[in-house]
């Protein structure tokens, strides 16, 4: 009996098949991979200027909001004078603010 080169045939073609999406996938993997490493390469370049930004806005605001700064635009943008004498103080008796508490505690009664 003569055997038939059908199933061997078929055999091969099935391999250069699977051995082809075999080769297929792992390329089209690969570009993924690529594409997805520059990806990442741009979000970590965003990142850093996001960073850098970040540090900027700190210092800006640090010298905003410096003593120095304020004293100086204070001065001389709004006119504003330091003051030299001591500042006033206001004493009230005791006695005289328990008296208005109680009045006002029976007029609201």
């Amino acid at each position: 009996m003569k055997k038939s080169a059908k199933p061997f045939i078929i055999k091969i073609i099935f391999l250069l098949v699977v051995v082809t999406s075999m080769v297929l996938v792992s390329i089209g993997l690969r570009f993924k991979y690529e594409e997805l490493m520059r990806e990442k390469s741009e979000l970590n370049k965003m990142l850093k200027e996001e960073r850098t930004k970040k540090v900027n806005l700190i210092a800006e605001y640090q010298a905003y909001s410096s003593k120095e700064k304020i004293i100086s635009v204070a001065e001389n943008k709004l006119g504003m004078i330091r003051r030299i004498q001591p500042k006033i103080t206001i004493s009230v008796n005791k006695n005289l603010i328990n008296k208005v508490n109680e009045k006002l505690k029976s007029k609201y009664e």
